[in-house]
């Protein structure tokens, strides 16, 4: 099973679990907003694509590409130098499917254990389903067009990286969600799947560059997209001897 199917079948398990014990109102909520999906994840692929503030992200990724190819036989040439088997084995593993895997119920186990709101919660994983599956079809929409060769010769759909894609745009769902702390943490890790599959001779330095750059774009336009329903500010007052407190809550 494909990273984009698991995490569509995780989506549904998870949103089922997550309302079995919703009341009325809260199911009618949720059925509103599984009818808004179309329109939003048409909203989120126009602002990643027309957004002012991706402009540079776009300009440079399609420049990293061009300062990639040149270099493809030469990096492809020493790769097996570029880590370690046992790494390279992981790094494949956590591009599929572990990455894949854990990112929907690991979303709704911290927003649980945070006391987030059932909408806010919602809400977080909405946006990962939909940025994800962006990411995936996207992808593979691309490798269909471009056709390019694997440089082990397996097929065509050697651009651009669907591992990497998938755990760069993964590593950014949680850079939105959490901070860049923990962005960081996923960031390092889908490196090291990057650079996996160019060791396991399925990439080129340049497919891997696409699928990185392209993940983290489609992502941030979701995000941007989303950002303003997922963030709330509530203003608090609150009476204490002698003063009044006021309070903004982001």
């Amino acid at each position: 099973m494909t990273s984009d199917r698991r995490i569509l079948l995780l989506a549904v398990l998870v949103l089922s679990t997550a309302t079995a014990r919703n009341r009325p109102v809260e199911q009618d909520s949720l059925a509103a907003r599984l009818r808004a999906i179309p329109s939003e994840f048409v909203s989120g692929l126009s602002t990643a694509v027309t957004a002012p503030r991706l402009r540079l992200h776009w300009l440079s990724t399609g420049l990293g590409v061009l300062a990639a190819y040149p270099f493809d036989d030469d990096v492809q040439a020493m790769r097996t130098e570029l880590m370690s088997d046992p790494l390279a084995l992981f790094g494949d593993k956590w591009g599929d499917p572990v990455a894949a895997l854990a990112i929907l119920p690991g979303i709704f186990i911290i927003e649980s254990l945070r006391g987030t709101s059932r909408g806010e919660t919602y809400r977080r994983l909405e946006f990962a389903v939909l940025s994800l599956s962006a990411v995936a079809v996207t992808t593979q929409l691309l490798k269909w067009t471009v056709g390019r060769e694997r440089p082990n010769g397996d097929d065509h759909l050697s651009f651009p990286s669907g591992h990497t894609a998938a755990v760069f745009g993964v590593a950014e769902v949680v850079r939105a969600l959490y901070g860049n702390r923990a962005g960081a943490a996923f960031y390092t890790l889908a490196a090291v799947t990057g650079i996996s599959r160019i060791h396991d001779n399925k990439h080129y330095l340049s497919d891997v560059v696409a699928g990185a750059g392209l993940a983290v774009g489609l992502v941030r336009g979701f995000d941007l997209a989303q950002r303003p329903r997922r963030e709330t500010v509530a203003l608090r007052v609150a009476a204490a001897p002698g003063r009044l407190i006021i309070g903004i809550n982001f």
